[in-house]
């Protein structure tokens, strides 16, 4: 009986990832994720990242009902939370989702806190990142280059020796 009480006391990273229907004006959309976020906030959750939801085509049909009809839907509005919350509030908030009448479904899974994945990066973004960097013309740069390129010997490279040396390099970036 200890044991379970501890259990439920305990604080686990979550996320939600969620479909709405696609009825739903796209101007009233954010006022829908205000009512998700405040449910969550009443249950004491601690907000990681979000991603906006955004109107998507769906992999397959899925169907809702609604009222005393079944409707088919095609398209949904995806977004997702990533949160810190005690699991004895995991029940209630399941419970709060699924009674919403504009959820088409939802995703509740345990995750880690790291590796949050914050959305797409915007091209321009990216870009001004690199017009940062070079600071010299690259046609002055290319004499240091071949003059250190020409000092390295040749030697034969094995595919797992490139993937550690991109993923390193990934790292540093």
């Amino acid at each position: 009986m200890t044991n379970k009480v501890l259990k439920e006391d305990k604080v686990q990273i979550y996320e939600i990832g969620y479909l709405l229907i696609p009825s739903i004006p796209e101007e009233k959309v954010t006022s829908e994720v205000a009512v998700l976020k405040g449910i969550l906030s009443k249950k004491g959750a601690e907000f990681i990242a979000d991603e906006a939801p955004e109107l998507r085509t769906l992999a397959y049909s899925m169907t809702k009902k609604i009222g005393a009809s079944n409707n088919k839907f095609e398209q949904a509005y995806f977004g997702w939370f990533k949160f810190e919350l005690s699991t004895k509030e995991t029940e209630s908030v399941k419970k709060a989702f699924d009674e919403n009448p504009h959820m088409l479904r939802m995703l509740f899974i345990t995750t880690v806190k790291e590796g949050t994945y914050l959305g797409k990066k915007s091209l321009s973004a990216s870009l001004s990142k690199v017009e940062e960097t070079i600071t010299e013309p690259v046609s002055s740069k290319t004499e240091e280059v071949a003059d250190t390129v020409s000092d390295i010997p040749a030697a034969p490279i094995s595919v797992e020796e490139i993937d550690k040396s991109i993923d390193e390099m990934v790292k540093e970036a």
